[in-house]
């Protein structure tokens, strides 16, 4: 049973790609109705060769839903036992549960999946293979597991061993895993920045105020930085939004400052009122120095930031290390699916 997908240059989202099943086609309008038929007599029983169609086709259904995306862990297990139920070859199961882990950096997750992963790489079949190409891709993406953990640790050897491994075995997923280098030296910096939270900065109405006056009273601030020449900062600005409204239930204050180069005030203020946006709306001081302290080359790019100034996060939106962040603040805390 494979199932195929999409043509990305690369399949594992870490914020870069996706394993995703191939879409279905659209269903086909309904036909004119028949002309009325004189009645006739029961249909035959379906033949052995039918209920076993009818079985693949529903475990091809469930092995898609495993797939998705946006699929809560949860729900995952359960399709997890119903597809060993059905049939499903247990190495496509492993598969999404370990695309699964990958997906959200759910490191926890991945350790336990671990001894099943290992025994995955030693027994591949291509010919079952529901996503991942090879052996060697599993074990690339082990090594990618451990190099995790070792993050988490603070491992800084163990971390650049098995990292440099997991590019090795799989160089075409090279970009995710020099990503995960990057936050990881990242991180380390920004361990140790403190933040002004006094500096001055204006508002698209022209009002002055401060990170500490945002945060006064709050847990902490998230500061989301975007540009209007930002093709991806649009697309998230309902998400933005949604996220906005429901951290604010946790103490949480979300705000949002543009990076426009020229008439920033102007541009922003525009776009404040047709998203219909009802938080901060800040505009960087041209001596970019939210930029400078950041490191951010890229946009769009989110910070979470304590009342005292300490970066609890810095990366991007839907980074699940985000919300694990968040989570910290308070463990009720869930990410939208």
């Amino acid at each position: 049973m494979k199932i195929p997908s999409r043509a990305l240059s690369a399949y594992l989202l870490l914020s870069l790609t996706s394993y995703l099943p191939a879409q279905q086609p659209a269903s086909a309008p309904p036909a004119p109705a028949a002309p009325a038929q004189t009645p006739t007599a029961p249909s035959a029983p379906e033949s052995p060769e039918q209920i076993r169609a009818e079985a693949t086709k529903t475990a091809q259904e469930i092995l898609q839903q495993m797939f998705n995306p946006s699929i809560p862990l949860e729900e995952l297990e359960k399709l997890a036992k119903d597809a060993n139920k059905m049939g499903v070859p247990r190495q496509q199961i492993i598969e999404a549960r370990l695309i699964y882990g990958l997906r959200n950096l759910n490191v926890p997750y991945l350790l336990k999946l671990l001894p099943e992963a290992e025994v995955l790489a030693k027994n591949f079949d291509p010919a079952q293979s529901a996503a991942i190409p090879s052996a060697e891709a599993v074990q690339s993406f082990i090594a990618y597991i451990h190099a995790l953990k070792a993050k988490g640790d603070g491992n800084k050897d163990e971390f650049k061993k098995h990292i440099l491994e997991a590019i090795w075995l799989q160089p075409s997923q090279a970009p995710v895993f020099i990503q995960t280098i990057e936050s990881h030296r990242r991180e380390i910096k920004m361990a140790t920045l403190k933040v002004d939270m006094a500096l001055p900065i204006v508002t698209s109405m022209g009002e002055t105020t401060t990170l500490g006056d945002l945060v006064h009273g709050k847990k902490a601030v998230l500061i989301d930085f975007w540009a209007s020449w930002c093709g991806p900062c649009m697309q998230l600005m309902p998400t933005l939004k949604k996220e906005a409204e429901e951290l604010a239930k946790y103490g949480i204050a979300v705000i949002a400052m543009n990076k426009d180069d020229e008439v920033a005030e102007t541009i922003a203020e525009r776009i404040r009122k047709e998203q219909d946006m009802h938080i901060p709306w800040l505009i960087e001081p041209k001596e970019r120095p939210f930029t400078q302290l950041f490191e951010i080359q890229t946009l769009p790019r989110t910070v979470l930031l304590s009342p005292e100034g300490k970066v609890l996060f810095n990366g991007m939106l839907q980074d699940p290390g985000l919300w694990a962040a968040l989570k910290k603040i308070n463990s009720a805390i869930e990410p939208p699916h």
